[in-house]
């Protein structure tokens, strides 16, 4: 059967290395690539901590020989956490039969209680008391359900209710909001508030006035709306009135379906936000008054530990300014706790309007917050009480933190990650600083990207870490970041035995002639530094995030799921005998103030000055560049300076793929934060316009796109038409019921769409 297996896969991948002119060698190298994760055994240790809040189990084999092990950071000690002989007995009394494999025959598993462990197996739930070993299966849940008796599997269970989060994407699934006494669920039906019963899974309507224009809404994903009494809730009526729309049409069933999707251009209206309190036995919202709300965003933050205020923070709509605003829970009264301003802008949409990342960490007793800010050029931590006093600086110098971790109040510690050492300057290590600001430590060791799993105790945590040319390895450290012992390094073995080049990290000049860049390059697993490659830029340069891969790539993240092997597609491709280079440039967030500030009312006057003139100190100084076959490909952001690059640096960049791309400036109000507003910044939003660039495109174009985009895909069909009434031959890619991004079978296609196109025009092979 093995061997079956693998002579079907080898006259797969014979079958798509002639349909593309691609060699058999080099096709199964790409397809194998694209499984990266899977050449890669252990390394990363997940720390699953346990009651006592210091001990915590790991998991060891695959699943045949599965191990589940109890770490004691006190005594260093492993030991088994199942005796695995019983535990198998058990469980084949129990089922009928053996289970699966050798070892512990699932990974997962809850104490439900002193000495008892909760897990499932072949679809069924059961509980083993460790002390007698004794499995007992769980009865499901009754699935009975009639419209006055929901079923048990119904009633405690927060689903999801779709919602508009103004991202231009339209209405997507968000999680009710279940109270913290587990006996109310908060959702919307019909654009109104409802409250469900977790005792019967009945539903009580709490209001009947939305609509689709002014609806109410309420959130789970980004914050706690309940307070800790689970007595009132933080809930929003969003005004929606006269905002545009975008059509767009569901082609795929036997009826066409157009809907219109809320989009928010550059100086358009923006939607309006009022805060309202519920209170569960009055059943009735209340308006809580912070003034004119127009042209700003607000963002419930949390609610003090007992439950008096609730803290929000109101942005300016350029997101240059904040307040951070105090709501009594029982006057509704609102004080102003601190406000904070920047010349160009504090934060940007990504971080605090559609993430958490507010810079805003309340101390456990609600005493006072920590607030992370740039106002010294350099990301750093302030303790505030909650009178918005400035208790005293926690952190300083000429570099960033990143974010807290953890702030362990008893002990007068905050853990938090940032970038300490400026000679590597991306590297993430864990940190500590005292409540009274000292004490300043790192608390990791080994260059790359640190993960930390604080323990509850906050005595120990575990770190996992890697660099782009070193393998993951997992360490147990005691607080103070004293190492206790290792508990597992990764074998590369396979992934040597297959041919592996490992990335290079190098170091460039910006434009400027003074700044350093950091770039990543990604190697063929036969490379020979004798001969001369083709080069493809993978470009993103949107100044809302880093681009540029740092760790060992054995982790896909939260994002694994959803974006599959095409995580992966940078390194394939270099299997195909291309060098691809990653990078970031100034703009871009994780250095300092300045570094980022870059674009302020300056897009796309100097990222490809940057990115142009890397790829060519890289050619200077690495012979084996071929400098007259240069690609670039990026999507969304990416796109855009994909074609700029074309359009800007046409005489290296020849051949480029613009994915999903925003080209328009005015297309949307994410321009707005680096920009301004467009009624009174026309210069630099023309000058942040791509289109305005289609007469200069001399190289090989493809555009991928997705039909019901409905961020992007105006740019695209508008470029388009400027190509073709200038005469410029392109290709175009359009995916049916596909959004912003290919995923599933659609995004292996398109890798294959790309791959093709890459290896036509650079000739890799030649």
């Amino acid at each position: 059967m093995v061997k079956l297996a693998l002579c079907l896969f080898g006259a797969s991948m014979a079958a798509l290395a002639s349909a593309s002119g691609i060699p058999e060698d080099r096709e199964a190298a790409y397809q194998r690539y694209l499984d990266f994760q899977d050449l890669i055994d252990g390394g990363r240790v997940a720390a699953n901590w346990l009651s006592d809040g210091s001990t915590f189990w790991i998991v060891e084999g695959g699943p045949n020989d599965r191990r589940i092990l109890r770490v004691d950071p006190a005594g260093n000690t492993v030991a088994p956490l199942f005796d695995v002989a019983r535990l198998r007995a058990a469980l084949t009394a129990a089922l009928g039969h053996e289970p699966a494999g050798a070892g512990v025959p699932f990974a997962r598993f809850q104490m439900v209680g002193p000495g008892t462990a909760a897990f499932a197996l072949e679809g069924a739930n059961f509980t083993l008391d460790l002390n007698t070993y004794k499995v007992t299966r769980q009865l499901p849940p009754s699935s009975f359900s009639i419209e006055l008796v929901k079923s048990e599997a119904e009633r405690a269970v927060p689903g999801t209710y779709l919602r508009e989060r103004f991202q231009g994407l339209g209405p997507l699934p968000s999680p009710e909001a279940m109270s913290p006494d587990g006996k109310w669920i908060a959702t919307v039906r019909n654009n109104n508030l409802a409250l469900r019963a977790t005792i019967d899974g009945q539903e009580v309507p709490v209001t009947d006035d939305g609509t689709d224009a002014v609806f109410w809404d309420v959130e789970a994903a980004l914050w706690q709306p309940w307070s800790p009494s689970s007595e009132q809730l933080a809930v929003i009526r969003q005004h929606a009135d006269g905002m545009p729309t975008i059509p767009t049409i569901k082609w795929l069933k036997p009826l066409e379906e157009v809907r219109e999707v809320i989009t928010i251009p550059a100086g358009a209206n923006l939607y309006r936000s009022e805060l309202h309190l519920l209170d569960i036995h009055a059943r009735q919202p209340r308006h809580v008054d912070l003034g004119d709300n127009r042209d700003h965003y607000l963002r419930v933050l949390t609610w003090l530990p007992d439950g008096s205020e609730l803290i929000v923070a109101r942005y300016n709509r350029v997101l240059s300014s904040v307040e951070l605003l105090a709501v009594d829970a029982v006057t509704r009264a609102v004080r102003t706790v601190m406000t904070e301003a920047s010349d160009t802008f504090l934060t940007n949409h990504h971080e605090a309007i559609w993430a958490a990342e507010t810079g805003f960490f309340l101390l456990p007793d609600g005493s006072g917050f920590i607030w992370n800010s740039e106002r010294s050029g350099w990301d750093h931590l302030y303790r505030y009480d909650m009178n918005g006093r400035l208790v005293r600086q926690l952190t300083s110098g000429d570099w960033p933190v990143k974010d807290v971790v953890r702030v362990d109040q008893e002990n007068g510690w905050v853990y938090f990650t940032g970038h300490g050492d400026q000679s590597r300057p991306y590297d993430t290590h864990l940190y500590r600083v005292g409540l009274d600001g000292r004490g300043f430590a790192q608390l990791t060791e080994g260059k790359g990207q640190h993960n930390a799993s604080i323990s509850p105790s906050a005595e120990y945590f575990v770190d996992a870490f890697s660099n782009v040319d070193a393998p993951p390895r997992t360490e147990l450290r005691r607080a103070d970041g004293n190492l206790i012992r290792v508990l597992g390094e990764a074998d590369i073995g396979r992934l040597e035995a297959f041919g592996f080049v490992a990335p290079e990290e190098h170091v460039v000049k910006a434009a400027d002639g003074e700044t350093d860049l950091w770039v990543t390059m990604h190697f063929p697993n036969d490379f020979d530094p004798e001969k001369k490659y083709p080069v493809v830029e993978y470009i993103y340069a949107g100044p809302q995030t880093v681009w540029r891969p740092m760790d060992f790539g054995d982790d896909l993240g939260p994002f694994g799921a959803l974006l599959g092997r095409s995580v992966n597609f940078p390194r394939a491709l270099a299997q195909l005998g291309m060098l691809v280079v990653i990078l970031d440039g100034r703009g871009t967030p994780e250095r300092s103030k300045a570094f980022h500030d870059t674009v302020y009312m300056n897009w796309g006057q100097f990222e490809i000055d940057d990115h142009a003139g890397a790829i060519r100190q890289l050619g200077e100084r690495l012979p084996y560049m071929d400098l007259d076959r240069v690609g670039v490909m990026g999507a969304s952001w990416g796109g855009h300076f994909t074609f700029r690059a074309m359009t800007q640096a046409p005489d290296l960049y020849k051949v480029g793929i613009s994915e999903v791309p925003g080209y328009s400036s005015r297309r949307f109000t994410l321009y707005e934060v680096y920009l301004g507003m467009p009624q009174e910044n026309k210069a630099a939003y023309d000058a942040a316009d791509a289109l305005a660039l289609a007469p200069l495109l001399k190289g090989e174009l493809l555009q991928v796109g997705g039909i019901n985009d409905t961020g992007t895909q105006a740019d695209m069909f508008q470029m388009t038409e400027h190509l073709i009434r200038l005469g410029k031959q392109h290709r175009m890619m359009i995916y049916p019921d596909t959004g912003h991004g290919a995923m599933g079978k659609t995004g292996e296609y398109n890798m294959e769409l790309k791959k093709r196109f890459l290896v036509e025009m650079l000739k890799p092979f030649e």
